[in-house]
């Protein structure tokens, strides 16, 4: 009996054929996402502080990021501590706001998980649980907190990750970007990635912290911000319309055992330090003043800014949102700040500040009262 090759070779041919397609992206549809060319303000609220989320200023807000979600070992996604998401999002859709799932966060523990998720033959299944999560969870979007403690053990995989979840978002009309560091990120982060987040929240805090116990000083000083603006709009040649700058609301007490502390327990000692960003070398943070600097420096030359994160400020007059706000308001001028002067002496009361490019009627420019209730104390 004689062989007959050509059977054989066709299904050689089929073979060779689908093995091929195996790691080809699957076809999402057509992009249909809309861009946002609004200026944003992106707060991040972690998980752990869901329980205070009404006494937020959430209306201040345009994007809010949700903190943390990683995958399960099958590439389920789970968001920290088993938070249940959806009232969530639905307080930020009642203020129409867009909400996105934030990916990873710094100091991730399960970077084999990561690992294999995101290698060719597990990338598509990985991605296709994610857009899942985002439709089941009324999500508008994916933010990519991939950071340096991650990075490094995802081979040459985060790049074809990024693109193939755009590509998969998009055709939702979903969307995507990242937090990426001030002045530089490890070099598995290509320039395709970063074209392809529809913008980016730059982290400009964090120069310095509690981990570098002998380099005590200023970590998110108004230097960084100009800095973090040529590394990202000149270097890599971001336009600066895609690129968000980061502020804290948060700051470092450097006190043996030195730890992370809140805007609002720093104020909560003495409502004064709400116009510093120090206090002798104990505390580093930014304060009223550096974040109406940082504001007014990001509405004239970037696309919007960004918070980590809003559940650290504190509530009333003093609160860093307000200023932020209140400076976006502003509108072209150059924003002071006023205090208001309720007795009418002439001197304001520090508690009680607005940004403004005048003073408003009964606020005057100093802060110098201790009693405004009396005009005969000052």
């Amino acid at each position: 009996m004689r062989f007959n090759s050509i059977p054989f070779i066709l299904l050689l041919l089929a073979g060779i054929l689908f093995c091929n397609s195996c790691n080809r992206t699957p076809y999402y549809g057509p992009d249909i996402y809309v861009p946002d060319t609004t200026f944003k303000v992106v707060g991040y609220l972690s998980t752990g502080n869901f329980d205070k989320i009404d006494a937020l200023e959430l209306d201040k807000l345009t994007y809010l990021n949700i903190a943390f979600a990683n995958p399960d070992a099958d590439g389920n996604l789970v968001a920290e501590l088993n938070a249940d998401i959806k009232p969530v999002v639905q307080k930020g859709h009642d203020l129409n706001l867009k909400v996105f799932i934030s990916l990873a966060g710094g100091g991730r523990p399960d970077t084999v998980i990561w690992n294999n998720l995101l290698k060719p033959e597990n990338r598509s299944a990985f991605i296709k649980k994610l857009v899942a999560y985002v439709e089941e969870n009324n999500l508008d979007g994916v933010d990519v907190d991939i950071e340096g403690n991650l990075l490094p053990y995802l081979d040459n995989n985060y790049n074809p990750f990024v693109l193939e979840l755009r590509k998969a978002l998009h055709a939702k009309g979903k969307g995507i970007t990242a937090a990426l560091g001030a002045v530089g990120f490890h070099e598995a982060v290509g320039q395709e990635a970063l074209e392809a987040y529809d913008f980016i929240n730059v982290m400009v805090y964090d120069k310095t912290g509690i981990w570098r116990p002998h380099d005590i000083g200023p970590h998110s000083p108004y230097s960084y911000a100009t800095d973090a603006i040529k590394f990202w709009t000149i270097d890599r040649k971001i336009p600066p319309e895609r690129i968000t700058l980061g502020v804290p609301f948060y700051g470092f007490d450097f006190t043996p055992p030195a730890r992370y502390i809140s805007y609002a327990e720093i104020i909560r000692e003495n409502k004064g330090y709400a116009y510093h960003d120090s206090v002798g070398t104990r505390y580093y943070y930014n304060g009223i003043p550096t974040m109406v600097k940082k504001t007014e420096l990001a509405k004239k030359t970037l696309g919007g800014v960004m918070i980590w994160e809003i559940a650290y400020d504190t509530t009333g007059d003093l609160s860093l949102m307000k200023a932020l706000y209140q400076t976006l308001e502003a509108g072209n001028c150059q924003v002071r700040t006023f205090f208001r002067d309720e007795d009418g002496d002439g001197f304001g009361d520090m508690s009680r500040p607005i940004q403004a490019c005048e003073a408003p009627e009964g606020y005057v420019a100093n802060m110098d009262d201790r009693d405004d209730k009396n005009p005969r104390v000052h």
